[in-house]
């Protein structure tokens, strides 16, 4: 009976993580914080050139620090493709991560990569402001132009955004604001917008949908699923307000005691590759590499907000 169990326990582990495809002879297990499109398209490259499966679980970035702080030091996936700067530079200091300097990531700019190879940031990502366009029209409302717009009382009930307890977008967009206008500036900015808030959603791209459905007029969103629901045929529009918008990398480590050491090295040497960068841009990040041109934001990057990450991770 107790054999039995044991087996029952192992094939539910196995279905946990979602598969690529067909059985690839070699595989590894990731925890993945990009959206489920994007994770499950890179898992396919992944596939397609290396030959390695990466049998994966869609997360949120706040889900995937809790799962690898539950299970530490024995973890139940090899890698984590995809969570925050809090996340790796803290990780680095638990020393919970597999370190080791990926020959492809010797000639890219440092700022991507951890000076002992303990995480590479396979390129930034942003949110947005996004806009039903029927909706607006039908109003005969424009896009607000500045974030401080958003604390217009005609917007009350119709703006959505992450919620920071689950979403590591939601996480950068609050320090983003705090670091933008001050502490004490921050969170009364943040504090008023709130008052004009239905509700927080649990994921980063969860308002991208809601807005593109007409559900409501504007969302405060993670930009990787807004090309392609642009591309669906959704109703949405994009801007960047003039005070810019934050950003963070997508930071990936191989996790400390996997068994899969030698296929986690290859992957995160095919992640800084000219191929891969090219095909992460293509769902609008700005990959490491430079003179690739992002598919939704072009080859000029926006205007950022001037951010501190440590401070971030500290505060």
């Amino acid at each position: 009976m107790k054999g039995k169990l044991l087996i029952i326990a192992a094939v539910a582990l196995g279905l946990t993580f979602s598969s690529s495809g067909l059985q690839a002879k070699e595989s590894i297990s990731a925890y993945m914080g990009y959206s489920r499109e994007v994770n499950e398209a890179i898992a396919k490259n992944v596939k397609e050139n290396l030959g390695i499966e990466i049998k994966n679980i869609t997360l949120s970035w706040g889900e995937c620090w809790a799962r690898v702080q539950t299970e530490k030091p024995r973890f139940n996936a090899d890698m984590v493709i995809s969570y925050g700067a809090a996340q790796a530079i803290e990780g680095k200091k638990q020393g919970i991560y597999e370190c080791f300097q990926a020959p492809s990531w010797a000639d890219i700019d440092p700022v991507f990569k951890d000076p002992d190879g303990c995480w590479y940031a396979l390129g930034t990502f942003s949110f947005i402001l996004v806009g039903n366009k029927k909706k607006l029209a039908e109003k005969g409302w424009g896009m607000p132009m500045s974030w401080k717009d958003l604390l217009d009382p005609k917007w009350k009930g119709q703006i959505i955004a992450p919620s920071p307890r689950t979403s590591g977008t939601a996480f950068m967009i609050n320090y983003s604001f705090l670091q933008l206008y001050g502490e004490k500036e921050g969170w009364e900015f943040l504090g008023d917008l709130d008052e004009n808030m239905a509700f927080y959603t649990k994921s980063g791209n969860a308002p991208t949908d809601l807005v593109g459905r007409g559900e409501f007029l504007l969302g405060i969103t993670a930009d990787e699923n807004v090309l392609n629901r642009i591309q669906q045929g959704y109703p949405l529009q994009w801007t960047i307000p003039v005070e810019g918008i934050g950003y963070e990398g997508n930071y990936t480590v191989i996790l400390k005691g996997t068994k899969k050491l030698e296929l986690c090295k290859k992957i995160m040497d095919y992640f800084g590759a000219q191929k891969f960068s090219e095909f992460h841009a293509s769902f609008g990040y700005f990959p490491p590499r430079p003179g690739i041109a992002s598919a939704l934001y072009g080859a000029a990057k926006p205007t950022y907000i001037n951010l501190d990450h440590e401070w971030a991770v500290k505060n």
